[in-house]
């Protein structure tokens, strides 16, 4: 499968030391245009984004979870 075959994204976001104990939401659209939404990969998935007070891994501050179909 490949990029093109994403149908929907589901985004967890934590709190960013970096940014004053804000969530970097301006780093994660620029980070997910380069996937979606340009001139390589035209299609914008379905997407819910969500702060939440921790993920799995207390380093991450983002987890993404993809969604996608496959043409018959």
């Amino acid at each position: 499968m490949e990029m093109k075959d994403v149908v929907k994204t589901q985004v967890l976001l934590v709190d960013d030391p970096a940014k004053d104990g804000r969530i970097d939401f301006a780093g994660f659209i620029d980070a997910y245009r380069r996937d979606f939404g340009g001139k390589d990969q035209p299609n914008l998935p379905a997407r819910s984004t969500v702060k939440v007070a921790g993920l799995l891994n207390p380093g991450w501050l983002v987890e993404v979870e993809v969604t996608a179909g496959a043409p018959e």
